[in-house]
């Protein structure tokens, strides 16, 4: 049952009482930007052992904007499978940094993991941050191999807004990507093996009409990633999977989402539109979890064995062949 508004899950990221204000308009929430992403560095403490870290990894330095990421390189012997972490935070806030904890904790359990900060909105509206995200994915391709992955091994995941953009990334490169600025790698083929979806947006008209905990703010963040006029777009496949025609092309997903999440829905129906076009997806409702309860282990009971159930399926849909 989700709780009556966002301060219940902020308040546990945080590790202190948040009485949450309600976002009011676009300019509010990029206000906000700032001490929403502190919420998550904080988290940044005794941190995973890996091999290697590289940051501020320049991807396309020439274009509507410049995407970086950290990749983590993992102890052993490689090439290791690769996974492409998109961050969450509504499309307008969030980063890489934010991340970091969470994404090494995958890189330590064996996967090179390509940690992105892609362009977020206002000031980048759709579809410049899906584009950072499939050219990020046409980069792995080309270029992992230089940090001991293997692109013929790749998954991608990410939460909230980095779920759906994992989603989209997929249908784009699997599917259509017709509308997107694929630059200098366009054509570039990329086949994904697995994808996680934690608790993510997957259906914004859904989001509008049962926001649950994000009543009045919902349409806000949409107004934020689409612009004014966004009534016409919210059934974009490359906006709200759960619509696209090419569903039956995803690779096997893992959906995760806690119980108390206002999103839960969200999981749910993608889990049935995927199951009725045959694809391989593993469903999994954590008891006693809010929204981003994957960062919060010492707090959320059950998010630590969630993440080693994420890092097994991983492995069986990612295994050398």
């Amino acid at each position: 049952m989700p709780h009556k508004n966002m301060g219940n899950w902020r308040s546990q990221i945080s590790g202190e009482k948040i009485d949450y204000t309600p976002v009011r308009s676009v300019e509010d929430l990029v206000a906000r930007r700032d001490s929403g992403a502190n919420i998550f560095t904080r988290l940044n403490v005794d941190m995973p052992d890996v091999a290697a870290t590289h940051e501020k990894v320049v991807m396309r330095p020439n274009g509507r904007s410049t995407p970086t990421a950290e990749i983590y390189v993992p102890h052993g012997d490689g090439p290791f499978p690769v996974l492409l972490h998109l961050h969450g935070g509504g499309w307008f806030t969030g980063s890489a940094e934010g991340e970091r904890k969470l994404a090494m904790q995958f890189a330590a359990a064996g996967f090179v993991v390509v940690n992105l900060d892609y362009a977020l909105a206002p000031e980048n509206p759709f579809p410049t941050g899906l584009e950072d995200c499939v050219y990020a994915a046409r980069w792995i391709v080309r270029n992992i191999a230089d940090y001991n992955g293997d692109p013929t091994r790749l998954a991608v995941g990410g939460g909230s807004a980095g779920g759906n953009l994992s989603a989209c990334t997929i249908l784009a490169l699997h599917g259509s990507d017709e509308g997107l600025d694929g630059a200098d790698l366009a054509g570039v083929p990329v086949k994904f093996s697995g994808a996680v979806l934690q608790f993510a947006v997957l259906d914004v008209p859904r989001w509008l009409h049962e926001p649950h905990y994000y009543a009045g703010t919902s349409e806000i963040y949409v107004m934020s990633y689409l612009g004014m006029n966004f009534t016409d777009r919210i059934r974009n496949p490359l906006i709200s999977p759960v619509y696209s025609p090419y569903l039956s092309k995803m690779p096997p997903v893992y959906l995760t989402c806690g119980d108390e999440d206002a999103l839960l829905s969200h999981t749910l129906t993608m889990a049935n539109a995927l199951t009725l076009v045959d694809v391989p997806t593993t469903v999994s409702i954590v008891e006693g979890a809010d929204h981003e309860f994957l960062k919060i282990p010492n707090i959320v009971a059950e998010a630590g064995p969630e993440r080693e159930r994420i890092v097994n399926w991983l492995h069986r849909h990612l295994k050398r062949t």
